[in-house]
């Protein structure tokens, strides 16, 4: 069990980067851009995304820079105190891959039609403030104190069918939703709030109260955990062989969800857009697993900083021993059911002039059910028929260092684009909280030209 914690605190520390995409938004010239708004009118008639891949990671605490402190002969020491200086009160971490396999489109004068699919990973990880500072300094500073310390995760892998639809209502208004359907994978996550932690005053006794469950389904993961009198055992292992080309499009636990969104064209310079993304959850059946604590334990008391730290080398072995070491779980096997993070987004733009376009978008994702805001300003700027550069300054979780580029070129019907959203990260990955990237290949045909065409780089 010690170990379903700390990866959880470890984690943390590790993966230092935000899980909000921005620059897509206003990349009007690619398909994939309708993924932020299915609101979207595509600007080609026939779009086949082939494979492509996302990658993006999130934390709000402190980087590794922040956990470290340079000696005088130029090597680093680990300053754990100087990191949990960094820490919030609420603290999440979140990674995601994504692998769309096939992305189509096809515009037909005012409608639109599109279907797709994608393999995604998602791992949310909450931890509380209490949970770092116990772990890395012990029980001591919480005497007389009950404070809450219980992690939470949700850990999904799953594959997505999506059937996309928009519709051109008027010249100025146009609106589309995206169906997905939702073949569960694998997932291992928690419910319950509660699992606080007493010190006594008197021989640092320790009381544990608890109300906290861990889920696992699916055939990806594989999870035990043996309670014993003194001790629980936690392990959670990958199944890469349990998953085959069939499961990827149905994987025997079964969600849906739903995007919506809407662009509204003010006048021929000025357009404002809204989506609401992802509102949907997958119903948990296949190789259901519970494993629940409910009541009240007590624990002699320990100071964890000895347990962690070696004399020259940090030592894992006995952490959290004490806290954990009976907790009393006991294992059911109901199906549950996982909310995706839903997003939203809200922007305008406006075309400066044909080929300039400045945008601002305000997105939120909700993450261990609070909103977890970002702000992003845009510029775009097209080269005839051929090549679109931007870029994006964003602001998101306390840093205000994120500078994002990105880019579609076109040759004949082939279209290459690649995003990122801090371009910076490759020069400070130590420093930074927000790295992410996009890259794919499309083939796309456009219109016909035709001599009334208004701007040369619409067709991009």
């Amino acid at each position: 069990m010690k170990r379903f914690f700390l990866s959880i605190i470890i984690s943390s520390f590790l993966f230092t980067t935000q899980a909000q995409e921005l620059g897509l938004h206003f990349m009007d010239n690619i398909f994939q851009s309708t993924s932020t708004n299915p609101g979207k009118m595509s600007r080609h008639r026939i779009t086949v995304g082939l494979p492509s891949i996302y990658l993006n990671y999130g934390h709000n605490g402190p980087t590794i820079d922040d956990m470290l402190y340079k000696k005088e002969d130029g090597s680093y020491n680990i300053d754990i105190d100087k990191g949990l200086e960094k820490i919030s009160d609420d603290n999440f971490l979140r990674t995601e891959v994504s692998i769309e396999t096939f992305n189509i489109g096809l515009r037909l004068s005012k409608f639109q039609v599109g279907l797709s699919h994608a393999i995604r990973f998602q791992t949310n990880l909450g931890y509380p403030r209490n949970l770092a500072e116990m772990a890395f300094n012990g029980n001591a500073q919480f005497i007389d104190q009950d404070i809450n310390v219980a992690p939470t995760i949700n850990s999904t892998i799953y594959g997505e069918l999506g059937l996309h639809g928009a519709i051109q209502i008027t010249n100025r208004i146009s609106f589309g939703a995206k169906i997905k359907l939702l073949s569960g994978l694998g997932n291992i996550s928690t419910s319950g709030d509660r699992l606080s932690i007493y010190t006594s005053p008197e021989y640092y006794q320790i009381t544990a109260t608890t109300d906290y469950t861990i889920n696992s389904g699916g055939d990806f993961y594989d999870l035990n955990i043996v309670t014993e009198q003194d001790s629980s055992d936690f392990s959670l292992n990958p199944n890469l062989e349990n998953i085959s080309v069939g499961r990827l499009f149905a994987g025997g636990s079964t969600g849906i969800a739903f995007d919506l969104g809407a662009e509204y064209k003010v006048n021929d310079k000025l357009t404002l857009g809204f989506s609401a993304l992802d509102l949907g959850s997958i119903n948990w059946k296949k190789n259901a697993s519970n494993f629940t604590s409910e009541g009240v334990y007590t624990f002699e008391g320990i100071d964890a900083n000895e347990s962690f730290f070696g004399e020259d080398s940090l030592n894992f072995d006995n952490v959290l021993d004490t806290i954990v070491g009976d907790l009393g779980f006991v294992e059911t096997n109901n199906s549950y059911k996982t909310a995706l993070s839903p997003k939203f987004y809200l922007s305008g733009s406006y075309d400066v002039m044909k080929s300039l376009t400045v945008g601002v978008v305000a997105h939120g994702e909700i993450l261990e059910n609070k909103l977890r805001p970002a702000l992003g300003i845009s510029v775009q700027k097209r080269f005839r028929n051929f090549l679109s550069v931007g870029g994006i300054y964003s602001i998101r979780n306390n840093s205000f260092a994120n500078l994002g580029v990105n880019f579609a070129a076109k040759l004949g019907p082939v279209q290459l684009y690649g995003i990122t959203d801090n371009v910076l990260s490759v020069f400070k990955p130590y420093d930074t909280k927000n790295v992410n990237f996009r890259l794919g290949l499309n083939i796309a045909i456009s219109k016909k030209r035709e001599k009334t065409v208004e701007a040369p780089s619409s067709e991009l």
